[in-house]
């Protein structure tokens, strides 16, 4: 048996003012069909089984989970008191996992990206899951398309085995996300795969790497794990997780250790990590333009238009810029800009007078 383990935190900054602290992109539906939650959850439902689908979660972000996915079994929501990036999340996952499942095989899948293709998808998640049967640490990278600045890569090296048509390869090495110059050198060296942040390992594996490269977080999720079921478990993993870093899975293990393998994807796979990223999803008129909402343009070309509310935007005459009207704010940037759509979010964050429109 095996499961699924779907992080669903976040702090909705990258796509704002559409996602927010307490809407994160998660919960967004950006081509009117399902949220990138409910398409997760419903892949994930569809290899793992429902009751075999776990959700680590921010606690504040509870109803807004429950109030998208009704079904949710809710035995398998994993809350965290505060978000603290993924090692943390992962770690906590797995030391629930093994408290209630056993030493159980586990997919942990980011809620948030746009992946098509899906059958494939399946099957590679289920190649991915035999090899961490064999207790190694397994990642999924995706064959990239283009040089892309932000994703973070991974190095591979010989290919260890060939599993029905599907490359499992040794990893080399982690790299963050790179300049324009070295992601146009990994594309063309073509020995890089993007690191789609999905990953299958056993609960055992992952925490026996913790002990090695994060002690102070290993320590203090044995003492939760010690505590789970007992009168004492919120208390305890809300003192505990306040004393956690704030640390990435990939910096915190995943670069240090030598026993990670990949599994090559080729399903279509998209972080969707800013607004200019639409392009690669959405269709554009004659002029290039993206038109989302009640919007009314003249003479604009090449432009990301998006109305959420109920009156119109009027653009005349704009090029390359990226509007996003929604009830909280108003964005307006140029499309080499969208990157920073993050800082400006940090920013706001520090004024208390303007953080009810960011939450």
């Amino acid at each position: 048996m095996s499961v699924g383990v779907i992080m669903a935190g976040g702090l909705g900054k990258r796509l704002w003012p559409e996602s927010r602290v307490n809407c994160p992109k998660q919960f967004i539906n950006l081509e009117n069909r399902e949220s990138f939650l409910q398409a997760a959850y419903r892949r994930a439902s569809d290899i793992f089984g429902a009751e075999n689908v776990f959700l680590v979660i921010r606690e504040d972000l509870k109803d807004a989970v429950v109030s998208q996915l009704p079904k949710v079994h809710l035995e398998n929501i994993i809350a965290e008191p505060q978000g603290k990036d993924t090692a943390p999340c992962i770690g906590f996952a797995s030391v629930w996992i093994k408290e209630k499942r056993g030493d159980e095989s586990m997919v942990v899948l980011p809620a948030d990206h746009l992946i098509k293709n899906e059958r494939r998808f399946a099957k590679i998640i289920l190649a991915a899951l035999e090899q961490a049967e064999k207790d190694f640490l397994v990642t999924i990278g995706i064959k990239p398309t283009r040089a892309e600045t932000e994703y973070g890569y991974l190095q591979v090296g010989e290919k260890l085995e060939d599993l029905n048509g599907i490359s499992l390869l040794k990893v080399e090495r982690f790299t963050e996300k790179p300049s324009h110059k070295k992601a146009k050198e990994f594309f063309e060296e073509g020995n890089f795969l993007w690191n789609a942040g999905i990953f299958a390992w056993k609960p055992t594996i992952i925490l026996n790497e913790m002990k090695i490269h994060l002690p102070g977080l290993y320590k203090g999720l044995m003492k939760i794990g010690k505590a789970l079921g007992t009168d004492k478990e919120k208390e305890i993993i809300k003192e505990v997780y306040a004393s956690f870093p704030k640390i990435s899975i990939d910096y915190g293990v995943m670069e240090k250790t030598s026993s990670v393998v990949a599994v090559a994807g080729d399903f279509f796979w998209d972080d969707i990590g800013n607004w200019k990223a639409l392009e690669r999803i959405l269709n554009r008129d004659g002029e290039g333009n993206i038109i989302r909402g009640l919007v009314e343009e003249m003479g604009s070309s090449d432009c990301i238009l998006i109305n959420r509310e109920n009156k119109i935007l009027g653009v005349i005459g704009l090029s390359h810029l990226i509007i996003v009207n929604t009830k909280n704010g108003v964005l307006v940037m140029g499309k080499e800009r969208a990157h920073k759509v993050k800082d400006l979010v940090n920013r706001l964050l520090g004024d208390d007078k303007l953080k009810d429109y960011l939450e």
